[in-house]
């Protein structure tokens, strides 16, 4: 049985490798994700196009706390200031890909 749902999301852990004085720190947090057709990805390339899809993409991140570690509720807000660094960016990125590469291969 397939079940069909009217707005697929799903929610992975993402690990992102911060930089700090002389080397890297893992972090991990949830990302909740939407399921989106290739056709309503954006097609530019770059960071532009990177930040644009994570836009559409990345439904909520959980476990954010600030350098007191005090909860941070999420907002697109600081969905987009999280993005803005290529460390962030690319780490929600990689995870929604090698996510999608699998539904893909299973299907």
């Amino acid at each position: 049985m397939f079940k069909i749902t009217t707005e697929p999301k799903f929610t992975h852990p993402v690990t992102v490798c911060v930089p700090v004085d002389g080397g890297f720190k893992e972090q991990t947090f949830p990302v909740t994700f939407r399921v989106l057709p290739m056709d309503q990805l954006q097609q530019e390339e770059g960071s532009a196009g990177q930040i644009e899809t994570l836009r559409k993409v990345v439904v909520h991140m959980g476990e954010l706390v600030d350098e007191n570690d005090q909860p941070i509720s999420y907002s697109d807000d600081i969905r987009d200031q999280l993005i803005q660094f290529s460390f962030v960016r690319l780490a929600i990125l990689k995870k929604y890909i090698e996510a999608m590469s699998k539904m893909k291969a299973g299907n």
